[in-house]
């Protein structure tokens, strides 16, 4: 008689184990690469955070000069010479610089929130009556450095 052993169909237990090991690994890196992103994503937010905050900042202050300068042209309207008495007494405020508007006068001044970027404002006051318009506030960023340019590929393969 004679026995043969039958042949094994099955995959081997190597293989089950490679497998797992290939499994193992693959999740590790996941997990890795998981826990990095959510540590870039918190410290992008702790950035935007700070900037929100130093806007919010910068903000008020802007508002403070604004509301200082109202008062300036409400005290200003009592006095026979407006133009004159607004301008005198608003560009003693650091940075507020004041010229002449068809009916009345403008100011217009620049706070920082940043090292690049600042709050730029112009209002004009009038003369005739308790009212103010904002002609502008925005946010502006430094001018660029030619000299520090951009990191930029020329091309070349040098």
């Amino acid at each position: 008689m004679n026995r043969s052993k039958p042949k094994n169909a099955g995959i081997g237990v190597g293989y089950i184990t490679v497998m797992i090991i290939f499994a193992v690994l693959c999740l590790t890196i996941f997990a890795v690469l998981s826990f990095r992103a959510a540590g870039s994503n918190d410290a992008l937010n702790a950035r935007a955070g700070n900037y929100l905050k130093e806007y919010r900042e910068a903000d008020m202050s802007a508002k403070e000069i604004l509301f200082r300068l109202d008062e300036i042209a409400d005290s200003s309207r009592n006095s026979l010479l407006f133009t004159e008495s607004f301008e005198t007494a608003a560009e003693e405020i650091d940075g507020v610089t004041v010229r002449n508007a068809i009916d009345g006068c403008t100011a217009e001044f620049v706070v920082p929130v940043n090292a690049r970027q600042s709050i730029y404002a112009g209002v004009t006051f009038f003369e005739d009556r308790r009212e103010y318009r904002i002609d502008f506030w925005k946010s502006v960023t430094d001018s660029f450095d030619e000299d520090h340019g951009l990191n930029v590929w020329d091309g070349t393969f040098d």
